[in-house]
């Protein structure tokens, strides 16, 4: 026996898999003259035909999956502005986790003492490795405040775009939402 799948010409699609005791091809016998006959040992009913070969149709994944993985992707990119870089007065400056470390313990002693570490330079050095002048605890406070808004603006815009992954309602939705 022959396995054969019938074809819908006009829709591309596997409608019916049977079985001949010889191998047929082109219109199959004793059906319409719209389906035509194509031998396959392993297509199924709605797999897509396109005049040469057989195709499984694609995997849709379930929205809730997209949205839950759209939801992840959106938290990653979050954190990975969270720990690049930060604006303060026309200079890029690095957040990753051992400059973060660095910021927050200088951030920790004008907590505790009102002063900047007896040790501090008096500088920050900016991502194009100048450096940017930090003279006093009110400067120190203006740039710590640009990093904190950094975080801030960052979580309102993953905030905005989960809002829109919400709403979403197609894979073509969920998919147009990017960082």
């Amino acid at each position: 026996m022959y396995r054969t799948c019938i074809v819908d010409l006009d829709a591309g699609v596997v409608v019916n898999v049977l079985e001949y005791e010889a191998i047929v091809t082109g219109a199959p016998p004793g059906l319409n003259s719209g389906l035509m006959a194509v031998p396959s040992d392993e297509a199924q009913i709605g797999w897509r035909y396109d005049g040469e070969k057989l195709r499984a149709p694609p995997v849709v994944t379930p929205l809730p999956e997209l949205k839950a993985a759209k939801n992840a992707e959106i938290n990653q990119a979050r954190a990975a502005a969270n720990t690049s870089t930060f604006p303060h007065d026309g200079k890029t400056f690095a957040c990753d986790a051992l400059s973060r470390s660095d910021i927050d313990g200088v951030n920790g002693y004008v907590a505790l003492y009102g002063a900047l570490p007896p040790d501090f330079p008096g500088a920050w050095k900016a991502a194009d490795n100048s450096y940017y002048p930090i003279p006093d605890v009110a400067a120190w406070k203006a740039f710590y405040a640009s990093m904190v808004a950094a975080g801030s603006a960052n979580f309102a815009h993953a905030q905005t775009l989960k809002a829109q992954l919400a709403a979403a309602t197609t894979a073509e939705a969920v998919a147009a939402i990017v960082w």
